[in-house]
């Protein structure tokens, strides 16, 4: 464990304002489970009802459900200040603007660090309200790729370089090397001898499903054995259904719904597809290479970080129907290919982006952050220092 002036283990806190289930939070379950297991105390407080409560509030009274208001709501922010209080948090981590004004104020009127953890590739709007909780609120950002920290200094320059971490998220290779097939073909009742392309994900604009669907046309149209599955949910289900109706894809794509056995279901494809338009992490890329699986996927966002071309999976422009359904075919053509690419990728999230590594990364950022709270001869809990300007902003904003 890193050494720290805590002179033990931390009391961490960390908001999710999330209402879906997503790869942010199979990451944070991931890491809140690690910190338990290496001595932390850790509080989520997550939405009443949320996919996040659902599934961990078997966890109480670590799961803290709250009624999550405007961004600026005191209600909110004083129940989070008194949790903080009250289990004598270290350090208060965050993902979305929301979350860090909220637990942004909350933190600042408790006197303990917050820490920003970027998911997503968008850039943060130039305003007093971002300089202010980003610039001088927060201790430190933790971005989960490259792509996410240039996007966030090309739209804030005024934000301090130093101050942004990249840490990639990991996955247990081993969870994904030992999985058992499932039996998918057996379910959709595809044959041996046909191939199976796999997706992972939400069923939105995001991820690229309407460039999946006319490319899986092309790509039918020159392999009929070729055979789809998607495994997911989200509100472009109806637009998936009647797309395959309408071009008479039934026999060739299926919704598979939400599967809980991603690693069973990566290891009965013989390829994942990622065609986003836009990505957070691109964490469905890592998994099917951890499962020994080629990828073929946008060069958006961070997964060029992901998925080296040519060597782990395939790379395409995004909201390009013809080079994504090319890029199938190649794979689809040449099967010792995309089992070479698979072996690739297996090593690759071996050595790059496993979970001991991840966690070891942010365990370290978070005991840096509650460390800086408790300076050497200072009081534990000691207010953090701030601008009387900022204080009054806070004031009108909070009343």
């Amino acid at each position: 464990m890193p050494e720290n002036n805590l002179g033990g283990p931390m009391n961490v806190l960390f908001l999710n304002t999330s209402r879906a289930w997503g790869g942010g939070e199979v990451s944070l379950t991931q890491i809140v489970n690690a910190l338990k297991v290496r001595g932390h105390a850790v509080t989520v407080a997550c939405r009443r009802g949320s996919a996040l409560h659902l599934r961990m509030q078997n966890a109480a009274p670590d799961v803290v459900p709250l009624r999550f208001g405007g961004d600026i709501d005191p209600f909110t922010i004083g129940r989070i200040a008194r949790l903080i209080a009250r289990r004598s948090i270290d350090v208060v981590c965050v993902h979305t603007e929301k979350e860090l004004r909220i637990g942004g104020t909350a933190s600042l009127l408790a006197g303990v660090p917050v820490i920003v953890s970027r998911e997503v590739d968008f850039p943060i709007k130039d305003s007093y309200l971002n300089r202010l909780f980003y610039g001088r609120v927060a201790s430190l950002v933790i971005a989960n790729s490259y792509a996410t920290k240039n996007t966030l200094l090309i739209s804030a320059p005024w934000l301090d370089s130093a101050k942004i971490h990249v840490v990639w998220k990991g996955v247990d290779p081993g969870q994904f090397r030992h999985a058992t097939n499932g039996h998918l073909r057996e379910e959709f009742h595809i044959g041996k001898d046909e191939s199976l392309i796999g997706f992972v994900g939400r069923l939105d604009e995001q991820k690229g499903l309407a460039t999946l669907l006319e490319a899986m046309a092309i790509l039918v149209a020159r392999h009929k054995n070729a055979k789809l599955v998607l495994a997911g949910e989200g509100n472009l289900r109806n637009f998936v259904t009647e797309f395959l109706r309408e071009r008479h894809l039934e026999t060739h794509a299926y919704l598979a719904g939400f599967v809980d056995d991603i690693p069973g279901f990566l290891k009965g494809i013989d390829f994942l597809v990622l065609p986003s338009n836009w990505e957070g992490f691109g964490y469905a890329a890592v998994e099917a290479m951890a499962a020994g699986k080629a990828v073929v996927a946008s060069h958006v966002s961070s997964i060029p970080e992901i998925v080296d071309d040519h060597r782990t999976g395939l790379l395409v422009p995004p909201r390009s129907p013809e080079r994504l359904a090319d890029a199938m075919v190649a794979l689809v053509d040449h099967p010792r290919l995309r089992n070479e690419m698979g072996k690739a990728g297996a090593r690759k999230v071996e050595n790059v982006f496993s979970l001991s590594t991840m966690i070891g990364q942010v365990e370290s950022l978070l005991m840096d952050a509650a460390s800086s709270r408790r300076p050497a001869g200072g009081k534990a809990g000691a207010p953090v220092r701030f601008p009387l300007a900022s204080l009054r902003l806070f004031y009108h904003l909070l009343f």
